[in-house]
């Protein structure tokens, strides 16, 4: 058997089961800051990553704005024409979070057309 030394300046990955747990104090804390929750979470472990989705409407703009209010970072955003057409804004805020890269994003469509009555 192989043993391989890893030198003291790389970083070791965390376990799934260790961001698993990094995740649930994440939200956690959003919660008790009153942040809206997420609609879905993924968990890379290659990449030590974990993205947050959020629902892609107006209001989702100031949601991201609050969480890099909270946890840093700066909400940026890009004009995304998906393959029927429709344009929409991929926006998301990136942060570190106890060794985790943290991604919150939507993809932020059009409000529907109000019609003047």
């Amino acid at each position: 058997m192989t043993t391989i030394d890893i030198p003291d300046y790389v970083t070791r990955a965390k376990s799934l089961t260790d961001m698993t747990r990094i995740t649930a104090d994440l939200l956690a804390r959003a919660a008790e800051a009153n942040l809206p929750a997420p609609g879905n979470i993924q968990l890379y472990h290659c990449g030590q990553e974990v993205r947050l989705g959020f629902r892609g409407h107006q209001d989702t703009f100031r949601t991201l704005a609050q969480w890099a209010e909270r946890f840093g970072g700066t909400v940026t955003g890009e004009l995304f024409t998906n393959d029927d057409g429709q344009e929409s804004v991929h926006c998301q805020v990136r942060f570190p979070y106890q060794g985790l890269t943290v991604e919150a994003h939507a993809f932020i469509t059009a409000d529907e057309t109000v019609s003047t009555t």
